[in-house]
């Protein structure tokens, strides 16, 4: 039980905000389900998609705000991202993870859902606001 609580706090980002961002606050009410108890019931409340979504906003957003120069830059660089969170992701998947039991998949997870909240604190850089 203790290491679940302790889990659950590392996927709870927002338990540190004041004001938590509806994502994470999301996030939270799902864990705090009972379904939440077990680690499959963690990791669908990755909350990745949602996060995902923001992220492809907020860089269209961006994109729209920018130079021309900078769009290219920033296009590329974005491209470079992904495609290194793609080998991310690849490489949380190997076979080093069979002898790690089922909570790699909640630490994995919640790697992945850091890259793509800490992506999207960059993109945001780039806004006019």
């Amino acid at each position: 039980m203790l290491a679940l609580l302790l889990l659950l706090s590392l996927l709870s980002f927002s338990a540190l905000a004041a004001d938590p961002d509806p994502l994470d606050a999301a996030l939270d009410a799902c864990l705090a389900k009972p379904e939440a108890l077990s680690t499959t019931g963690m990791v669908e409340c990755e909350a990745i998609r949602g996060w995902d979504k923001r992220l492809n906003e907020v860089y269209q957003q961006v994109m729209t705000d920018l130079d021309p120069k900078s769009q290219e830059l920033l296009r590329a660089s974005q491209r470079r991202w992904v495609a290194f969170r793609e080998a991310e992701r690849e490489a949380m998947g190997g076979p080093w993870r069979q002898d790690r039991g089922t909570i790699i998949r909640v630490l994995t997870v919640n790697a992945d859902l850091s890259a793509i909240k800490e992506r999207v604190q960059e993109l945001q850089l780039y806004g006019s606001d």
